[in-house]
């Protein structure tokens, strides 16, 4: 990624409104993101404070980082797949051309569908399950489940739609970019 490209600048390829959606959603998604690592930071600093400085620790911080530390992950991974930031296999995307580059694109789009769809599938199925029986954290939080939980159900769907639409233009509109 070009340190300065604009993250509201357009992929090559991307004209429909449901891309421009997409791009829209998961930008925001990463913004969230981005705000849930610097809430993150101060609160890890807050309770290293207290903790050493005046010899209060707080029972809460770890439990909570864990939940938003999944939830920066899921919410930022969309616009990470959007942007061509994810990590890849150098040794064989580099070395490719042509028609057997698209293929190998094409397949890597799919791949990441099908494991953004499990996902989806098996965090939904946990959101579900959690809401039903009323399952909380064993931690000093005591929080709902469904609540971190359901990080994981927006971003993978959203992973999912970034994934779908990049396979199609690729496909069918030559929005070829990688």
């Amino acid at each position: 990624m070009n340190p300065e490209s604009n993250p509201f600048e357009e992929v090559p390829g991307t004209s429909s409104p449901i891309s421009r959606l997409a791009g829209y959603l998961s930008l925001l998604a990463a913004i969230v993101s981005t705000g849930m690592v610097v809430f993150v930071l101060g609160m890890t600093g807050y309770s290293v404070f207290q903790r050493y400085v005046l010899g209060t620790p707080l029972t809460w911080t770890d439990e909570l980082s864990g939940f938003l530390v999944v939830a920066i992950v899921m919410l930022g991974m969309a616009e990470t797949l959007r942007r061509g930031d994810h990590i890849s296999v150098d040794l064989l995307s580099t070395k490719v051309k042509g028609k057997t580059r698209l293929l190998l694109d094409l397949w890597f789009y799919v791949a990441t569908a099908f494991v953004a769809g499990v996902i989806l599938l098996s965090s939904w199925n946990a959101v579900l399950f959690s809401v039903d029986f009323g399952v909380y954290s064993e931690g000093y939080l005591e929080a709902p489940l469904w609540i971190p939980q359901s990080t994981m159900v927006v971003g993978s769907a959203l992973c999912l739609m970034i994934a779908v639409l990049r396979f199609f233009e690729i496909l069918f509109v030559g929005g070829h970019r990688r």
